[in-house]
């Protein structure tokens, strides 16, 4: 398909910038003198065996910050904002959240790292088996997962717009495995970029097998998480990719089709078998490091030069068979993953004709908006110094990595501990309503602002929904029932907790 003609006939319609996006944010808890906190998760945080906004990954001690689906960066950041708001004030007062994707120092015996304390004890017993196939040092580290969704109405213009495939949910997974293969064959420069690990602290590595520091990003290079060498799959197309997780499994290679640790992972539902049945609806970028000066852990910035990044990729064809330019891409990554951070990578070159063509490609579709930050990356090109691992590496050299990503941390938690600014989805609501939200963020009730006229959340939780506005609850936004606010917001969130059958141990 002629995806370039198609997207032109687009420019004109708001559908090319209409992304579908959430950000799951990993991070360990900490003390204020850098040391992995041994506390156990937040109780005051609700049971995470529901909570859709604050689980733990890995470990005790390592938090994941999960957003709803956001369609715009600025509404992905402000539910950014909120998460990180409300757990921050239930942190214990003397813990912050380290700021770096590497952890801090890890204990001498790694039996001293706690796995995660979870309720169902398949889910602890899955990641004991992680830490018996890979180390539990090598799990400790945490990134940024990124979820991606081009417009629906988009996908199906394009859909319109071919006679080659017949039904809308293959081209759907067409076009992600075409967008996937091309990512994996670019991603160094996501890498180069924003890579963010160059040096690691004491325990991570236990042997020689170590690369020679300073790099761009440990994480992205085979030092980092990654599944073993011979742990491969086929990007040609859905059937090809689906057999050999199978057999993968079927031979002992993985234990699930979940321990699949790729920079992209395809979605289609809860569990890797939705695919066969959904195909593929999302897709996650697994491969962004943590970036340190940013409070969110990853900048708008960044997300807005990703979203650009990723229409390129539908934009632009490939040049080699499917699973040859996947190889490409990772042989190339590797390299410039192990590169020195403040030298120039050697696919420079290479780099200067995907931002060119970026450009092109966003003044052809009138995307200005996505211009500052791919001068910014254009410049980072030019300039190593510019790129998120350049700096964190060059600031460190005037203390340490870890003072560095101390003082970071205290400035954060500073700022997160203090109210919210700037945040939109607070500003639009009443002293109650922004009460309610805020408990539903931390308790684990699915919460949304609906568009309507007067401010109005629509909360969610063991199958119950209670909308609520300033002064009033329903069950249907047909009748409701006024609710004494005496004069402050507790009332209402009272009201709606009870509604929704939530214990306050809950």
């Amino acid at each position: 398909m002629d995806f370039q003609s198609a997207l032109r006939a687009q420019a004109t319609t708001p559908v090319l910038q209409h992304f579908r996006l959430g950000i799951e944010r990993e991070a360990q808890r900490i003390t204020p003198n850098g040391e992995l906190a041994h506390t156990d998760h937040p109780h005051s945080l609700g049971d995470r065996s529901y909570h859709p906004f604050i689980q733990t990954d890995f470990a005790e001690s390592q938090l994941e910050l999960i957003t709803p689906v956001a369609t715009s960066v600025s509404e992905l950041f402000d539910w950014l904002s909120l998460i990180h708001h409300v757990t921050y004030q239930n942190l214990t007062a003397d813990e912050r959240l380290w700021p770096l994707s590497m952890p801090p120092m890890l204990p001498d015996n790694e039996t001293d790292i706690t796995i995660a304390k979870l309720a169902d004890p398949a889910d602890v017993a899955y990641r004991e088996g992680l830490a018996q196939r890979y180390g539990r040092r090598k799990q400790m580290v945490s990134g940024i997962h990124f979820n991606f969704e081009f417009a629906p109405e988009l996908v199906t213009a394009l859909f319109d717009a071919q006679t080659e495939t017949a039904d809308l949910t293959t081209f759907k997974t067409n076009l992600y495995f075409k967008v996937t293969r091309n990512y994996l064959r670019y991603r160094w420069l996501i890498t180069y970029l924003f890579g963010a690990t160059p040096t690691s602290e004491p325990g991570y590595f236990t042997d020689d097998e170590r690369p020679q520091e300073p790099v761009r990003s440990i994480r992205n290079s085979h030092f980092g998480y990654t599944n073993h060498a011979d742990v491969r799959v086929s990007y040609q197309d859905l059937p090809h990719y689906l057999n050999d997780l199978t057999d993968l499994v079927a031979n002992g290679q993985l234990s699930k089709e979940k321990e699949f640790y790729a920079p992209v992972r395809f979605r289609g539902g809860h569990q890797v078998s939705d695919l066969h049945q959904n195909g593929v609806r999302y897709i996650e970028l697994r491969n962004l490091d943590i970036n340190p000066f940013a409070p969110y852990g990853v900048s708008p910035d960044e997300i807005t030069f990703l979203t650009t990044f990723m229409l390129y990729l539908l934009w632009t064809d490939e040049q080699a068979p499917a699973d040859q330019w996947v190889q490409q891409g990772d042989q190339l990554n590797e390299q410039v993953a192990l590169e020195n951070p403040l030298t120039t990578t050697v696919a420079q070159a290479e780099g200067q004709r995907l931002l060119a063509g970026m450009c092109n490609m966003c003044q052809q579709l009138h995307l200005t908006a996505c211009l500052p930050a791919l001068n910014n990356a254009t410049a980072a090109l030019a300039d190593p110094q510019l790129t998120v691992s350049g700096q964190l590496y060059r600031r460190s050299q005037a203390s340490t990595q870890k003072q560095l990503a101390i003082t970071l941390a205290t400035q954060h938690a500073a700022w997160f501990k203090s109210a919210p600014t700037n945040n939109h989805l607070l500003s639009r609501l009443s002293a109650p309503l922004q009460a309610l939200l805020l408990t539903a963020i931390q308790r684990g009730i699915n919460v949304c602002c609906l568009p309507t006229d007067e401010p109005e959340l629509q909360c969610c939780f063991n199958q119950r929904t209670i909308y609520a506005k300033t002064d009033a609850i329903s069950t249907n936004q047909k009748t409701w029932s006024p609710v004494n606010q005496l004069t402050n917001a507790v009332p209402l969130v009272d009201a709606v907790i009870t509604q929704l059958h939530l214990s306050e141990s809950a």
